[in-house]
């Protein structure tokens, strides 16, 4: 995979320290039998908590943005304390497995019951999720529910693979526990241009 330079965003270590700090806080409070809208709930609450302890550097954080001329929404979404509150990074959250089956659908691709696209990577490539005119480095949270990280690791990629491109799989990090970050391109209206996908898996298989 090759990192080509893309615009840089300048909030994007202090959003990942939120988003780190928050699941540490979070860990032992989220349960399997939460749906994910709960589970996302309580992640932005955390996160919102932490980013705006500072005055000097105020970070906000909301659940389910709602952007105009777009009917999906993303699960949560990071903004700077300014005039016009203004968007810095978009999260998706997602089960693995999606509830009650043992499906990877949801993370990687999907179709939801209106037969629209569902799937988290598959939404941020075709413009549904994110601001592709703006923003080049956006997030997936997984609530792993069952099997193992590894397994889910393979399963993703696997499906990445086949859908996409083998180039566009999650490598590790090495900066946090389950973090791991892909590089895609948009899918829609011949863009050849590149974005960052950062994620960050909650292993929640032994609670």
């Amino acid at each position: 995979m090759q990192f080509d330079n893309l615009p840089s965003n300048p909030y994007l270590n202090i959003v990942f320290d939120i988003i780190r700090k928050g699941i540490i806080s979070c860990v032992s409070k989220l349960n399997n039998s939460d749906n994910e809208d709960l589970k996302n709930q309580l992640l932005a609450d955390t996160f919102n908590a932490i980013g705006t302890v500072s005055e000097k550097l105020w970070v906000g954080v909301g659940k389910e943005n709602k952007s105009k001329g777009k009917q999906t929404r993303e699960d949560i979404y990071f903004y700077l304390n300014d005039d016009k509150f203004t968007r810095i990074f978009y999260v998706e959250g997602k089960r693995l497995p999606k509830y009650n089956t043992q499906s990877n659908e949801e993370y990687v691709i999907g179709t939801n019951n209106s037969g629209n696209s569902s799937g988290g990577i598959e939404r941020f490539k075709k413009g549904i999720h994110g601001d592709s005119n703006r923003i080049f480095d956006n997030g997936l949270i997984a609530y792993i529910e069952n099997n193992s990280i590894e397994y889910w690791l393979k399963t993703v990629n696997n499906s990445i693979s086949h859908n996409f491109n083998s180039n566009e799989i999650l490598k590790e990090k090495e900066i946090f526990n389950n973090e791991y970050i892909s590089l895609h391109q948009f899918d829609y209206e011949d863009k050849s241009v590149s974005f960052y996908l950062h994620h960050f898996w909650i292993n929640l298989s032994n609670t």
